[in-house]
């Protein structure tokens, strides 16, 4: 039953929209799934290594605590509506769940990730149809003595966050186009996405059968498309969608192609927003190691408008140093007219990539070496002769900017497909849908979710690492059920949310409390303006009140099967 917050005798205890998730973990069997493929002893442990596991996720969604304090959170609130019955504060202390960690890292973690997320595609109905691979890099403070010596180990690396000052470990998320994980890595701060990307493809081959990877599309950055990745693509016949990089002499060729042809197709604006950009491509063929592909040329009137600015500032700047190192030229002397022209030179050398061109006049310049009035008729030993330069720079050279322009206004994509599968549109579509695995990253950046990771032991942070990525994992089967329900979510500030995010939800749903009245009954406390919120939320993800106010019961585990 609802009550409003104002009404409320009984101290409240904040859950927010924690049972909800904790209601997806069941119904995904996570905490079984976990059992059955870490290794421990049912016998010694009070609580299993997935109930532990699953409060470090749902500490993580509802704002990560340090594990030592984890104890101290969860006192202020519904332990038993979250955790299940029976279940206090005190079973989560930092060592037991330090523990749970040390399990999972001696697990395989990677195996344990793919497990949970196999069966929630199965229990959830998801389909793989293409599949899209990022990574992110998470730095790290503090030493970490004798890290080297692990597989996966804080390290220096390129940086994503622009912290090449700090160690670092790297998340990789591999999900679908709705944005569902169904494999996830922690790698090395050092690790290359070049390499990285090669190590997901065997992983898909030894996963996947054969009728699988027929019918899947890889789609990945640039960063998939070297030679040994494109090798392991033709061989093992995975279609595939990345941007094709500059460093091939390919790109600029189908470039060029495109623009002398002018036949571009115009494709639809791809967001239904008003300032939508609008596409156009031009289909292309290229060879690269021997190997055709399709190479489809794009461009868009936004890249239009902002490539443009920013080339005609470039060339502003660059006519202005150009311009102040013609004026040092100009205000030195020279002794002879050989000396002259041979800074000409070096100064034409300097400036040969210039936008703008150049011209000048090398001169004699006569001044008289006495002082006072010059005589009548001057004789030679009266006067020096020297020599100077007169440089003007000149036009921005406009077919040079014209092509320069052209370069940077357009992109390639490279794939396998052909076009009767996918349409240029549909092409440029399924990579712009990149965007499902890069907004995971925003949840692992985010303050509210991981603030920090206050972890010393190298294995543990992997494992925590992996319970991050099981909290991606839950967020985007909460967001999926929403957005599948095709219900309007009402919030607060008047407007009706067509396509909630889960941190929409998590949101507008902090403030709920869970109270219990003088019989043991517990009761959904909230503010009267978020009533329709909470009910609508709950229909559209096909659950009732019952998740905030009858405390799940949990069985005795079975002992799992490598239990030895």
């Amino acid at each position: 039953m609802l009550i409003d917050m104002e009404l409320m005798t009984p101290p409240g205890r904040v859950v927010g929209a924690l049972p909800l998730f904790r209601q997806l973990a069941q119904d995904i069997g996570l905490v079984e799934a976990i059992n059955q493929t870490v290794r421990w002893d049912a016998r010694q442990c009070h609580l299993s290594p997935g109930e532990r596991l699953l409060v470090l996720v749902l500490d993580i969604i509802g704002g990560k605590s340090p594990l030592y304090r984890m104890v101290e959170r969860w006192a202020v609130t519904d332990v038993p509506i979250l955790a299940g019955a029976g279940r206090v504060a005190a079973d989560f202390s930092d060592d037991s769940l330090g523990r749970a960690l040390d399990k999972l890292v001696r697990a395989q973690p990677a195996r344990v990730f793919g497990t949970v997320a196999a069966q929630a595609y199965v229990r959830e109905g998801i389909a793989l149809t293409a599949g899209h691979w990022d990574s992110t890099s998470c730095s790290l403070t503090g030493v970490y003595n004798g890290s080297d010596e692990a597989d996966v180990h804080p390290a220096y690396g390129h940086s994503k966050d622009h912290r090449s000052d700090l160690k670092q470990l790297l998340l990789t998320l591999f999900v679908n186009a709705e944005g569902v994980p169904m494999w996830g890595t922690v790698e090395s701060g050092n690790r290359s996405d070049k390499t990285l990307n090669g190590d997901m493809l065997d992983r898909l081959v030894e996963a996947m059968a054969p009728e699988q990877l027929a019918q899947l599309i890889y789609v990945a950055d640039s960063a998939l498309v070297t030679g040994p990745n494109l090798a392991r693509l033709s061989t093992q016949a995975i279609a595939f969608v990345s941007r094709c990089p500059e460093t091939f002499g390919v790109v600029a060729q189908v470039k060029t192609a495109a623009w002398a042809a002018d036949d571009w197709i115009r494709i639809p604006p791809l967001a239904q927003r008003h300032d939508a950009a609008h596409y156009w491509a031009s289909e292309q063929r290229g060879v690269i190691d021997d190997r055709e592909y399709r190479l489809v040329v794009y461009r868009s009137d936004a890249l239009d408008r902002k490539k443009s600015h920013t080339l005609d500032r470039e060339i502003r700047r660059s006519r202005a140093t150009m311009e102040r190192a013609a004026q040092s030229l100009n205000q030195e002397r020279f002794v002879c007219e050989a000396d002259a022209h041979a800074a000409w030179s070096r100064w034409q050398a300097e400036w040969a990539g210039a936008w703008c061109s150049a011209t000048t006049v090398i001169r004699s310049v006569e001044k008289q070496k006495r002082p006072g009035r010059p005589r009548q008729t001057p004789r030679p030993e009266d006067v020096s002769v020297s020599w100077c330069i007169d440089v003007s720079v000149g036009a921005v050279d406009a077919a040079r900017r014209q092509r320069e322009l052209e370069r940077r206004q357009s992109f390639v994509l490279i794939t396998t497909i052909s076009s009767d599968r996918l349409t240029a549109a549909d092409l440029l579509r399924e990579y712009k849908s990149q965007t499902s695995v890069e907004r995971h990253f925003h949840f692992v950046k985010d303050p509210w979710f991981v603030d920090g990771w206050f972890l010393k032991d190298v294995g543990r942070l992997e494992a925590l690492g992996y319970v991050i990525l099981l909290a991606c994992l839950l967020y985007s089967l909460l967001e999926r059920r929403v957005r599948r329900a095709h219900l309007p979510i009402p919030s607060p500030s008047r407007r009706m949310l067509k396509h909630p995010t889960g941190h929409e939800v998590i949101r507008h749903l902090e403030s709920v409390q869970v109270v219990q009245d003088s019989r043991g009954t517990r009761h959904i406390a909230l503010e009267p303006l978020l009533h329709p919120t909470f009910e609508a939320v709950c229909q559209a993800l096909g659950m009732d009140e019952t998740v905030y106010t009858v405390p799940p019961y949990l069985a005795p585990p079975k002992l799992p099967a490598t239990e030895i």
